[in-house]
This record gives C-alpha cells, sequence and structure tokens, in this order.
C-alpha cells in the first residue's frame, strides 16, 4: 500500500506527511508528488519516495501516481485562474483513473453549492468529476473564515 500526496511541498502537504510519519505510517509507504523536485530535498531526507508530478501534465502525473493505493489530492495553488484550475484538476482525476488508484481523498470547500466565492464551483465540479470517475472518494471540505 502506499499513500500519494499532491503538493506535497507546500504547507498542507507537508504537515499531512509529518502526520503520517507521526502516526506510524512508514515513509517508504508515502509517495510525494513536487511540481519543484529542488524542493523535495528534505522529504528524501526522511525516506520519502518523491515523483514529479505537475497539474498541466497529465502523463506526469500518471507516472507519479503509479502504484499508489490511495491519493491525497490537495487542489491546484492557481486560484488566480479557475480555468485554469479545472483543467489542472481534471488532469488530476483522469491520471488517478489511469493509474487504478483505489481510493481519492479531496480536499475540497466546504457549501460550495452555497457560496458566492469564485473558488466554488471548481471545487464543486471537481468532486462531481470524482464521483463519476468510478474511484472510491472521501471528500474533506475545508470552511473558509474571516477573523
Amino acid at each position: 500500500m502506499s499513500i500519494v500526496i499532491t503538493g506535497a511541498t507546500g504547507q498542507l502537504g507537508g504537515l499531512v506527511i509529518q502526520n503520517l510519519l507521526g502516526k506510524k505510517v512508514p515513509a517508504n509507504q508515502i509517495v510525494a508528488v513536487v511540481r519543484n523536485v529542488e524542493k523535495a530535498s528534505a522529504l528524501a531526507e526522511l525516506g520519502i519516495d518523491f515523483r514529479h508530478g505537475d497539474y498541466n501534465d497529465q502523463a506526469s502525473l500518471e507516472k507519479a501516481f503509479a502504484g499508489a493505493s490511495k491519493l491525497l489530492f490537495i487542489p491546484s495553488p492557481d486560484a488566480h485562474d479557475e480555468t485554469l484550475r479545472m483543467a489542472q484538476h481534471t488532469h488530476v482525476v483522469n491520471a488517478a483513473k489511469t493509474a487504478q488508484i483505489g481510493h481519492i481523498l479531496y480536499y475540497g470547500f466546504a457549501f460550495g453549492e452555497e457560496s458566492k466565492l469564485s473558488l466554488a464551483p471548481t471545487h464543486v465540479s471537481t468532486e462531481n468529476m470524482i464521483r463519476t470517475a468510478n474511484i472510491p472518494y472521501t471528500f474533506l471540505r475545508n470552511s473558509l473564515y474571516q477573523i
């Protein structure tokens, strides 16, 4: 069994990896997917397999997801362009299907159907795409807040 974490060098991805290691998930069962391999040296030092995967390149994602049983799909950081993000999310879901991922965990957005935020439709559409991909899934929904 291996768990693939997208966005592994980002804040959330890094925290998830640290938590998994703290829960005694062996490093050799974690695959970190990164856009920039130069940023992955700390992961390598932990014994974690890191693979290049770019949301703009479906083939790179297929290679990065190969052999994994679970995928934590952290949304694209390109929040300035929802059309681009939707294309990127499509690449992730299609690559997960090709790689025969056994379960997708998607870090989405709570109450997206009611939200007026510009990012909400992308999350709703991504969840719908995952639902129809015939891959078991879990949606982890984050709610935004104000200080």
